[in-house]
């Protein structure tokens, strides 16, 4: 194998040693954004459920 194709091998192993980190901690940070939104979504729509049954004052 020539010096080129090491350099290849090497450049390759590089990239993925310094951008797993980085999917691994994006990939955590959708976890963590995909949890705080169905937390909000709840409380919207516990909020929404709270207005339609509102008593009606008409007498």
């Amino acid at each position: 194998m020539t010096a080129e194709g090491w350099t290849i091998i090497g450049a390759t192993i590089a990239l993925v040693g310094i951008f797993a980190p980085v999917l691994m901690g994006i990939r955590r940070d959708l976890t963590d954004l995909r949890e705080r939104m169905a937390r909000l979504e709840g409380l919207f729509e516990g909020f929404i459920r709270r207005d339609e049954k509102a008593p009606s004052h008409s007498a």
